[in-house]
């Protein structure tokens, strides 16, 4: 395999940067080629955050492509699904934690 993609998903809080960060370091003390990025949005909020890292010299452009991660990991459940349908290939494998994320407003019982 030339290039091995990685998506990493969650919500702001969760630390994906940290997680992404760790990952990508070991990738490339390991002796491997890393082009990757991160997506912060809402962040501060509770929104998505989302990582991507490519292993090997043949990944010229930081972002996972659609339908390509060959690993998708998530510290929440909702984030998961969403990155097993739309980011993870045929044959793919995904790694999760059973965590769900609630507004405060749900945790509040406001809503």
């Amino acid at each position: 395999m030339s290039v091995f993609n990685v998506y990493v998903a969650g919500v702001g809080g969760q630390g994906i940067g940290l997680l992404s960060g760790v990952l990508g370091a070991a990738m490339v003390d390991a002796g491997h080629a890393l082009r990757g990025c991160e997506t912060h949005g809402l962040a501060q909020r509770g929104g998505v955050v989302v990582a991507h890292l490519r292993l090997g010299e043949a990944a010229f452009a930081p972002r996972v492509p659609p339908g390509e991660a060959d690993l998708v990991i998530s510290l929440e459940r909702l984030e998961a699904h969403r990155g097993i349908v739309t980011m993870l290939r045929p044959g793919g494998r995904v790694i999760y934690y059973d965590a769900q994320y609630q507004p405060l407003a749900v945790r509040l019982g406001e809503e």
